[in-house]
């Protein structure tokens, strides 16, 4: 048996070109915003995930507090992770929000907003409020 041939099938064979490409795409405003929109909308792929994991793992669903309902907080937690670093004022901002400037991106923005509000996080609302005001 040689083992090269078994490290070769887990080898990715992708040009380093194409690997760098698509690195460099997670960093532009309009993947972060798209993700952002996107996120929000799949909150309801998140519940389903959530209440299966809660339901192996009973202790957990015990022992911590999200203030509310695990998947919105997730949701929402995650949905931040990208739209933090999205800079509306920039070049590639303002593309961004040309392109995802539609009613679903105006609609994650409020329901965002919503949440944040409800658990006082008032700089996070202010950072979502300009990107809706500018969508």
């Amino acid at each position: 048996m040689n083992l090269n041939n078994i490290f070769n099938a887990f080898e990715d064979d992708a040009p380093l070109q194409e690997k760098a490409a698509l690195l460099s795409l997670q960093d532009t405003q309009a993947f972060k915003l798209g993700m952002f929109k996107k996120i929000i909308w799949n909150q309801k792929n998140m519940e389903a995930r959530m209440d299966k994991f809660l339901e192996m793992m009973p202790e957990i669903a015990e022992n911590v507090d999200f203030d509310g309902d695990a998947s919105e907080f997730v949701t929402h937690t995650r949905a931040w992770s990208y739209l933090k670093d999205f800079d509306p004022t920039s070049n590639q901002g303002k593309d961004a929000l040309r392109i995802f400037s539609d009613d679903y991106t105006k609609t994650a923005c409020k329901l965002a907003i919503h949440f944040w509000e409800e658990r006082e996080h008032y700089e996070k609302c202010a950072h979502i409020k300009k990107v809706l005001d500018l969508l």
